[in-house]
């Protein structure tokens, strides 16, 4: 017991001291046992742990075509593959439905925990519910769901902030403190909306002349790319465009390449640090800047979390995941040489 404790403790210890982040793959990992071996910047020296030899987590992430949650799987089943534990993860496809049926066959598998990164919360409460009554502990990533043994989250409005401060930044720099606007949001999940609002708050508080002419829903490439063409269109003259997550971002920077308005000023940043914006960063590309939360090792801090959670039961306190501005500056430490 003593053990598993100090071990969780380092790793948080080690998450909070080194945010750094190698970043998503954007290829679609499919609902599998096991787990690949992944570089991590937060590697233990831990073997199995004799307390929990075989712990059994499943896992339904929002969808498996964000880079994000390629990443964050990856680190799950990184940190079970250490461990020896079981781990599976479900693709929730965007799909509310589909996250309730996986749930349900988790709980028909008698798993020992159960990790959702939710759809739609609401909809979730009565299944949650019900594995709890099943005896399985339930861990909410990302957006929480009533009932929940432990949740682990960026706080939201502050990760928006992160990147529309260094937006921003931007503007006073390099627009003389006027420039126009584009935020690639996502309304449609609850919680998200706090983290737009992050970010028009974080360009306005460095660039208060700013003007935001759009707000567009966009949370993967595809999204992104016909979000951005729409907004070129009615907004030739935009200049800076800040998005919820990197995916919706990068669509956007295939639509203004496509469009050329590729110059020396353009500024596009979003958020999750995933390996195509850093490599975009890194080829000093309009794509500006991410904000990186460790995807990978945010998924290794998931299953100890839920093996702290067997051991000694409920976590009240919200797990907050660090952040950190990847930008030109910086991005060197986040390319592997």
């Amino acid at each position: 017991m003593k053990k598993t404790v100090f071990i969780v403790t380092m790793l948080v210890f080690t998450l909070l001291a080194a945010a750094c982040s190698n970043g998503g793959s954007g290829a679609a990992v499919q609902e599998n046992n096991g787990g690949n071996k992944a570089e991590s910047r937060n590697e233990t020296d831990t073997k199995n742990d004799p307390a929990n030899p075989s712990l059994k987590i499943g896992y339904t992430v929002m969808n498996l075509s964000n880079p994000y949650f390629v990443d964050l799987s990856e680190g799950v089943k990184a940190r079970g593959k250490e461990l020896g534990y079981d781990i599976t993860i479900h693709d929730g496809k965007s799909d509310a439905l589909q996250q309730i049926n996986a749930i349900e066959n988790f709980i028909t598998k008698k798993m020992d925990v159960i990790v959702i990164s939710p759809i739609d919360d609401q909809s979730l409460v009565p299944v949650v519910q019900k594995a709890k009554e099943a005896g399985i502990r339930v861990i909410g990533a990302n957006q929480k769901v009533e009932g929940v043994d432990a949740f682990i989250t960026v706080p939201e409005y502050e990760y928006g902030l992160a990147i529309g401060e260094v937006a921003g930044q931007w503007i006073a720099d390099k627009l003389n403190g006027e420039a126009e606007v584009a935020i690639l949001d996502f309304p449609e999940l609850k919680p998200i909306i706090d983290r737009a609002n992050g970010i028009k708050d974080g360009i306005l508080k460095n660039a208060p002349n700013a003007t935001i002419v759009a707000n567009q829903s966009a949370n993967t490439p595809e999204k992104g790319m016909r979000a951005m063409e729409t907004i070129l269109q009615a907004h030739p003259n935009v200049k800076v465009v800040a998005g919820v997550n990197d995916a919706g971002a990068l669509g956007a920077f295939e639509a203004v390449m496509a469009a050329n308005k590729n110059s020396d000023d353009f500024f596009i940043g979003g958020l999750d640090a995933t390996k195509e914006a850093i490599a975009k960063i890194n080829e000093n590309s309009i794509y500006r800047a991410t904000i990186d939360i460790d995807p990978f090792g945010t998924g290794k801090l998931i299953v100890d979390t839920a093996a702290k959670v067997v051991q000694e039961g409920p976590i009240e306190e919200t797990i907050a995941v660090p952040m950190k501005a990847v930008t030109t500056e910086n991005v060197a430490e986040y390319i592997k040489q």
